[in-house]
């Protein structure tokens, strides 16, 4: 296993601690303990972000550019009263990162796979006999952007960053078991990875600097109740 699976790995069973303890803490009722937990699959897209730069010693700017993939993942949740859960997620996002200065081409920097763990809350809008119960979630984590063993425009290393989430969906039960998740998140991770990029026929340089990169997905999963 790979270092850096290994990190993840100890990261996920310290989050999932956490969002038990988390729970345990907020005080779930008898009733609400027996419901279980709820096993999530899922598979979306995640688009975005971009990152501007300016390099004043050649005078020139652009950006880099994460380009939007499929996402594949899992959640796993707590219910802690009516209406309301605790949650842990987990997803990656196979993509590719795109060099686009103002005066060349468009360039691909390199491959990189993101992983994405972020803890979360939910809020049902409203719950009760309706088979359809929108709700709005929120919370945190980390996200670990790995740009693989590519060297061609410079070392750049993989980068663990806090980064936040926020956004809602519907959630549609088909049975007593199994519901259709449906949902959209605006995600931000704190900053981003730094590094020199080269390009053009006669070499010339560039800086890219640490920023908040705004990202967003939207996903459809399928809920299996775990509990009796």
């Amino acid at each position: 296993m790979s270092r850096l699976a290994v990190s993840i790995e100890r990261w996920v069973r310290g989050a999932v601690l956490a969002a038990l303890v988390a729970v345990g803490l907020y005080g779930a009722t008898p009733a609400e303990a027996q419901q279980g937990a709820t096993l999530t699959p899922t598979a979306g897209w995640q688009w975005g972000g971009t990152l501007e730069y300016y390099d004043p010693f050649y005078g020139v700017g652009g950006d880099v550019h994460i380009e939007a993939a499929e996402t594949y993942g899992g959640t796993i949740s707590v219910p802690v009263r009516p209406g309301y859960a605790a949650e842990i997620s987990y997803w990656l996002q196979n993509s590719k990162v795109v060099g686009r200065p103002d005066r060349n081409p468009s360039f691909d920097l390199f491959d990189m796979t993101t992983h994405w763990i972020q803890i979360a809350g939910i809020r049902d809008l409203g719950y009760g006999e309706s088979k359809i119960t929108p709700y709005l979630c929120g919370g945190f984590g980390t996200a670990v952007f790995d740009p693989g063993d590519s060297e061609q425009y410079g070392k750049f290393n993989t980068q663990w960053r806090f980064s936040m989430h926020a956004g809602g969906g519907l959630r549609v039960d088909m049975n007593e078991k199994i519901s259709l998740r449906l949902q959209s998140r605006l995600l931000l991770p704190t900053r981003w990875m730094s590094g020199g990029v080269w390009f053009g026929s006669g070499g010339s340089g560039l800086s890219i600097n640490g920023a908040v990169v705004p990202q967003g997905d939207a996903l459809v999963g399928l809920s299996i109740k775990l509990g009796s």
